[in-house]
C-alpha cells in the first residue's frame, strides 16, 4: 500500500477528515472515495497548494462534501471534525500546530506523518494527553516515512519507545528494520573514519540503542 492510501485508510468511517497541510488533497478525497469517510476539509496556509486541491476535488466531483479552507494550521477551521491528518511536514511543526489548537483536537483521532524528528512529536503527545495506538513504517520511491495514529488516553513511554516508536518496536516492520540497519552502518563509517574519542563514543551509543530496537 502506498503512503496515500495508507493515511486515506488510517481516516476509515470518518464522520469528517480534516487535512491540515493539505497540498493537493490526495489524502482527503481518497478517504472520502474509497474508505467510507462521509466529508472532509482540505486545509493549507498557503493559496497555491489550495488551487492544487481544488482542482484535485473539482475533478473528482467531491466539492459538495470537502470545504477547502486558507488556515494557519486549525486556527480559521470552524466546522467539527473526528479525525484529523498532519503529513508530510516536520515534526516540530506538527507539534507547533497541535499545540497551538490544543482544545479543537484534544478529542480527535489523530493521523501524524512527521519527516523528521518523530520522537518531538510522540513526546508531545505523551505530554498533552494523548496515546499513540498504532504506527507504521514504509519506503517508498526511496524515502522513508513513519506514521503515527494518536487518540486521547494518558501513557507515559520510556525514552526507546519515544525514540523508535512504542508500536514499531514490538511490530518491527521490514521498512523501520532496513531503515535502522542502513543507519548502522552510516554511523560504523563515522566510527572508522572520526578520531575524536567522544564521537566515536556518541555514535557507538547510538548503535547500541539500535541493535536493542531492531532485534
Amino acid at each position: 500500500m502506498d503512503r496515500i492510501n495508507l493515511l486515506a485508510s488510517l481516516c476509515e468511517g470518518s464522520e469528517c477528515v480534516c487535512d491540515v497541510g493539505c497540498d493537493h488533497a490526495y489524502v482527503v478525497v481518497k478517504a472520502l472515495l474509497d474508505y467510507n469517510c462521509k466529508r472532509g476539509i482540505a486545509a493549507d496556509l498557503n493559496v497555491g497548494p489550495l488551487s492544487s486541491a481544488e482542482e484535485t476535488i473539482k475533478n473528482k466531483n467531491l466539492l459538495d462534501r470537502i470545504d477547502i479552507i486558507l488556515s494557519d494550521g486549525f486556527k480559521a477551521i470552524s466546522k467539527d471534525f473526528d479525525t484529523a491528518v498532519l503529513a508530510g511536514m516536520g515534526g516540530n511543526l506538527i507539534k507547533d500546530i497541535l499545540s497551538d489548537s490544543l482544545d479543537k483536537i484534544k478529542d480527535k483521532k489523530l493521523i501524524l506523518e512527521p519527516n523528521n524528528d518523530q520522537m518531538v512529536v510522540r513526546k508531545f503527545l505523551m505530554e498533552s494527553g494523548f496515546r499513540i495506538i498504532d504506527e507504521y513504517a514504509i519506503s517508498e520511491n526511496g524515502k522513508y516515512y513513519e506514521i503515527i495514529v494518536a487518540k486521547k488516553g494518558d501513557i507515559t513511554y520510556t525514552e526507546n519507545e519515544l525514540k523508535f516508536g512504542p508500536v514499531l518496536l514490538k511490530k518491527k516492520p521490514e521498512a523501520f528494520i532496513s531503515y535502522y540497519n542502513r543507519k548502522m552502518d552510516l554511523l560504523m563509517r563515522v566510527i572508522d573514519t572520526t578520531m575524536d574519542p567522544l564521537t566515536k563514543m556518541q555514535k557507538q551509543k547510538e548503535i547500541n540503542d539500535i541493535t536493542s530496537a531492531i532485534k
